[in-house]
């Protein structure tokens, strides 16, 4: 309980983006987890709200405890759903305790020209703090992916209106991902993340389909670092996905999660 009052109180000052910065990730899917949070790699409707060009039909729950800590639950509902002939998505993060009471909504569209994608989302967070102050605010956030052949590339632009209010700070990120499939049902990936006051960021990420129905994930995240590891398994159109990451000074993130496939 001592470590999660200082998690709270480091919550309360910086705001969840800032935990990010920090390497105290609250609120990644399993998928996303494993894969040491490269969004290219991350074929589930959830990476749409870290990654806005990402396109992945479907319909995703996840819940996962974050660092150990199981008075944190979180909830995630996500969908990616074509209509009149376009990518809308939308999702909802939900974490609620004795302390905390933090919610995040979002609506994104994409749209593919050739082998170029573009997408932006709004998310709307509402935080709040036991005896602090509440955040409720309005984000714009962008992306764009692009393929050449065996290679991908990615640029976000998260938190684009700078947002603070009552000392929660969220604060504006820059994101570049490169993946790579030189071998078949194999893809390999790096990412490179920045924020004004923190260090650089980078993370290593491996993809292995082992079988038409089963594939292992595994990632590696510096500042802090972090170690993950997940799979996922096809059943006709569904997926789970179980997700593990350590942290060098925190316990470790459990998350699972299934995805329904339009």
């Amino acid at each position: 309980m001592k470590i999660l009052s200082i998690i709270l109180l480091i919550f309360a000052v910086f705001g969840l983006s800032e935990l990010h910065s920090f390497g105290l990730d609250l609120y990644s899917s399993p998928v996303v987890i494993s894969l040491g949070e490269i969004y290219l790699l991350s074929n589930a409707p959830e990476t749409s709200f870290y990654q806005p060009a990402k396109s992945v039909e479907g319909i995703s729950l996840t819940h996962s405890n974050p660092h150990g800590f199981r008075e944190l639950n979180v909830f995630q509902l996500s969908s990616q759903i074509k209509a009149v002939g376009e990518l809308f998505y939308t999702g909802v993060f939900v974490l609620d305790n004795d302390y905390i009471s933090d919610k995040i909504f979002y609506l994104g569209y994409t749209k593919s020209i050739n082998q170029l994608s573009l997408g932006a989302n709004v998310r709307y967070y509402h935080q709040s703090i036991e005896n602090y102050h509440s955040l409720d605010a309005f984000t714009v956030n962008l992306g764009i992916i692009w393929q050449n052949r065996n290679i991908t590339h990615g640029l976000t632009y998260s938190n684009l209106s700078h947002t603070s209010k009552n000392g929660i700070y969220l604060p504006t990120l820059y994101k570049y991902e490169f993946m790579i499939s030189p071998i078949e049902k194999t893809n390999f990936a790096l990412s490179l993340e920045k924020e004004k006051d923190f260090d650089l960021r980078y993370a290593f990420a491996v993809s292995r389909e082992i079988a038409s129905i089963f594939s292992i994930n595994t990632g590696f995240i510096t500042n802090p670092n972090q170690f993950s590891v997940g799979v996922m398994v096809k059943m006709n159109d569904f997926d789970v996905s179980i997700g593990v990451r350590t942290h060098s000074q925190l316990g470790y993130t459990q998350a699972i999660g299934v995805v329904y496939r339009i």
